[in-house]
């Protein structure tokens, strides 16, 4: 007969401490919003509108100031993240493994030879142009003017 009703425990909205049943008052304001209140005390501190923050014995100051956590609960354990290469389209693992490796001498000299090698390409490219575009001799021809003022 007892075991199958569980009694209902209430919240202090102040305190934070817990009212069991046949205690505490429940206040009901105008705009209908109930509140739950242990006793004579905490009824004249949420009267006198004061912060349950930075009133040392209610909960919510415990909790901010991390007062007697630790009893409580431990701290859940997270995994850490692992960190995995993929290869980009264009780029296998090996080269960008071989990349991350490389030291900064490496990497400028590297970088300076490409830009050498880019520079040459595009010397014998313009060179390549010049040679198939020779310059065409001018047209000689009277160039009639059409229409206006100018004769």
């Amino acid at each position: 007969f007892f075991l199958c009703h569980a009694m209902k425990v209430e919240i202090c909205h102040f305190s934070g401490f817990r009212i069991h049943p046949g205690h505490g008052k429940k206040i009901v304001k105008n705009d209908s919003k109930q509140y739950w209140i242990i006793n004579k005390k905490i009824e004249k501190h949420f009267w006198d509108k004061k912060n349950p923050r930075k009133v040392p014995w209610t909960m919510v100051y415990r909790k901010i100031h991390k007062k007697g956590l630790a009893e409580e609960s431990k701290r859940k354990r997270t995994r850490k993240q692992q960190k995995v290469t993929r290869a980009i389209v264009g780029a296998s693992i090996e080269m960008i493994t071989k990349r991350r490796t490389m030291k900064p001498e490496q990497r400028k000299s590297a970088r300076e030879a490409a830009l050498r090698k880019a520079k040459e390409e595009k010397k014998k490219t313009q060179q390549e142009k010049r040679k198939t575009n020779q310059p065409r001799q001018k047209d000689n021809r009277a160039k009639n003017q059409k229409g206006g003022k100018g004769r």
